[in-house]
């Protein structure tokens, strides 16, 4: 079954947001959590963050890119933790209806990570490169993932490699979620469950003996 469009390759304006430990809250402040996922949260993507009475112009004209839909799909860039804190899917949703359909980050909150690749948000875990990225980003801000190949090229034209689990590399790349990547397997699961109940019958649930007796109160 596919949840969500397959990702094979994202390219587009990367948008940099050079700070570390951006927990879900601060990307999507928890009095939009009543809003429904039909609403959606365009708009309100890091709302309080960088928003607020005391927004500088810098701050504003970052808002405005992160708010801007476009054509192209864009990417966030952050620094280390990106997404810690609460569990909140809303996060994940909050990036998507804004136009952000991958993060580079230098490591990311694990339930969000799970949320992201749920909902076919790429995410992109660089460390050792991330400086080099950064200073690309800096001087020209589009960038191409290829999932397939696992590398960043920028618009500067250098690339390079990222690491992503193979599992999930697989559940983006099918569009699948996790419960799907089990459904796919029910058949050897029922075959497996067959094999054990006769190697290991004394471990399987006996039938209930029910007496006539019993049966005709």
């Amino acid at each position: 079954m596919k949840r969500f469009e397959p990702v094979a390759a994202v390219s587009g304006p990367c948008v940099l947001l050079d700070r570390d430990h951006i927990d879900t809250d601060q990307v999507i402040p928890a009095r939009f959590l009543s809003r429904t996922r039909k609403e959606g949260f365009s708009g309100v993507l890091f709302h309080d963050f960088l928003g607020g009475d005391q927004q500088s112009s810098d701050s504003r004209s970052m808002l405005e890119q992160m708010h801007q839909v476009g054509d192209e799909p864009k990417v966030l860039m952050a620094g280390e933790n990106f997404g810690c804190g609460s569990s909140r899917e809303h996060a994940v949703w909050a990036l998507l209806d804004n136009g952000f359909k991958a993060v580079i980050a230098k490591s990311f909150g694990d339930i969000f990570y799970g949320n992201a690749i749920n909902n076919g948000l790429l995410l992109v875990k660089v460390n050792d490169h991330w400086p080099a990225i950064a200073e690309d980003v800096a001087k020209t801000s589009k960038v191409t993932i290829d999932l397939p190949s696992q590398r960043v090229t920028t618009g500067a034209g250098r690339s390079y490699p990222f690491e992503i689990d193979e599992f999930f590399k697989n559940m983006l790349s099918r569009g699948a979620q996790e419960i799907d990547m089990t459904l796919s397997l029910v058949q050897k699961i029922e075959a497996f469950e067959q094999r054990h109940a006769k190697m290991s019958p004394w471990l399987q649930q006996p039938k209930a003996n029910i007496s006539n007796k019993e049966t005709s109160i």
